[in-house]
């Protein structure tokens, strides 16, 4: 899949081919490693690992102290730190290398022509070229591609999906995982782990839109047959709809977001908070529409997705898929990243039923090896 060349966006200790992630580590021979897929997000940290053959060994997640994580940027490091160790003492994962991603305002994905075939000369000019598209100063950033093709065809050159994201963020990411014990392999970016978890577990090849509905924001991406044709994030999540619940009810947080997962034995009370969802689905909902439109104005008719599959905590809300579909006018379904892998024993069908549409990213992240 060719997203995986995209690791910002690339291994950690791999071959840098442009200005890419640091070195942290010596080589340490060429072998396969497994990794351990780390999704660190505002409200929870999600972690999953695979066995060799594929077969899901360990998953699992822990909710972050409130305010831990704000805007992507580790606010609370020592508070952060104790959640995932006490993660991973309960979990016991045997991988010691860690995929994660990041996403946001740190990084930048654009497509664009520049004059250049080479994949070495792309490579050799791309920070020159890359200038004129990022919005932060080139030191500041670390630079990938990916080379699309040249889709203008009296213009000669390539097309490339250009890639920056701040060094400040990806070393702190980076940092964070090394002082816990581990080694931080690779980070990559949440849109494209979207793409390549669905394309592994789903045999759909017709473009899709994958909304990916986080605490703070919704990851929206649009992939057809190994390709990304759209990437945006939209700054609203479940944190939100907690607020909602909160302001409406006058229950602190904590009281919030339980009934907003589990609900509650009192009918008046569930019906206004019924309402409190509607309302702001509905506003999300509008926003999912608006992205989709701009996107299939612009697109082809055979770019332009007929589904639309939703992950993350909130696409656990009750009837959001169906709402969603009555509201944007396509087949809306909850997206189980796990549906064709063979998995252990070990994990109760039960909770992996519960948490699957939750780990997305980290499952995607977990089929990432490393070779050294």
């Amino acid at each position: 899949m060719h997203r995986n060349r995209l690791q910002v966006l690339n291994d950690i200790f791999g071959e840098a081919s442009v200005v890419r992630f640091p070195n942290l580590f010596k080589k340490l021979g060429q072998r396969q490693h497994p990794t351990l897929g780390l999704d660190i997000g505002s409200h929870s940290i999600k972690l999953a690992e695979f066995s060799k053959d594929r077969t899901l060994r360990r998953i699992g997640r822990a909710l972050v102290p409130s305010q831990a994580i704000i805007d992507g940027s580790i606010k609370k490091t020592d508070e952060l730190a104790e959640v995932l160790i006490s993660l991973i003492d309960n979990l016991q994962p045997k991988a010691r290398y860690v995929a994660t991603s990041i996403t946001g305002y740190s990084v930048i994905i654009k497509k664009v022509h520049i004059p250049y075939q080479d994949e070495r000369e792309i490579e050799d000019n791309l920070l020159f070229e890359a200038e004129e598209y990022i919005p932060f100063e080139i030191e500041d950033v670390y630079i990938d591609f990916y080379p699309l093709g040249n889709r203008h065809p009296d213009s000669p050159g390539t097309d490339i999906l250009l890639v920056a994201a701040k060094k400040d963020v990806v070393n702190e990411y980076a940092n964070f995982i090394q002082d816990i014990g581990l080694f931080p392999a690779i980070v990559d970016v949440e849109a494209f782990v979207l793409g390549n978890i669905f394309e592994e577990s789903s045999s759909i090849t017709r473009p899709v839109a994958l909304v990916d509905l986080g605490a703070q924001k919704t990851t929206i991406t649009v992939v057809g047959q190994g390709t990304s044709f759209f990437e945006k994030d939209i700054p609203f999540g479940g944190d939100q709809l907690t607020e909602a619940i909160q302001k409406s009810t006058g229950f602190n947080y904590e009281a919030a977001e339980k009934i907003k997962i589990a609900g509650n034995e009192d009918p008046v009370l569930m019906r206004e908070v019924a309402l409190v969802c509607r309302d702001l689905c509905d506003v999300w909902a509008t926003e999912l529409k608006k992205v989709l439109d701009f996107y299939n104005a612009g697109s082809n008719r055979e770019a332009r997705p007929t589904q639309v599959f939703i992950s993350g905590g909130s696409s656990l809300l009750k009837g959001l898929d169906r709402f969603f579909s009555n509201r944007i006018g396509l087949s809306v379904k909850t997206f189980n990243p796990l549906q064709r892998f063979q998995i252990t024993q070990d994990i109760e069908s039960a909770y992996l039923s519960s948490i699957a549409p939750q780990m997305a990213i980290a499952t995607g992240l977990a089929l990432r090896t490393v070779t050294k």
